[in-house]
């Protein structure tokens, strides 16, 4: 989600936090993984061309999605 999360879906305990997180991190080495195999510029082409992104987009948008995943779990474990 690079746009900001809806009120609802934000996480709220420490266990939704450390969710959110993996789930991130998950979601960077998805990109990272395609990035690898097709190169920076590659799209998926099963994807509509509206939503159509390169690799590259995709895994900027992927890092700033887990960078504040990073810093919501820095908050919650810093006394």
């Amino acid at each position: 989600m690079s746009a900001r999360m809806k009120p609802r879906y934000e996480p709220k305990t420490l266990e939704q936090k450390l969710g959110y997180l993996v789930e991130e991190c998950g979601e960077v080495l998805a990109a990272v993984g395609k990035t690898q195999r097709w190169g920076l510029q590659s799209v998926n082409p099963e994807l509509p061309p509206e939503e159509q992104e390169t690799n590259q987009e995709w895994l900027l948008r992927e890092l700033t999605d887990l960078t504040r995943a990073v810093r919501m779990i820095r908050k919650a474990l810093t006394p």
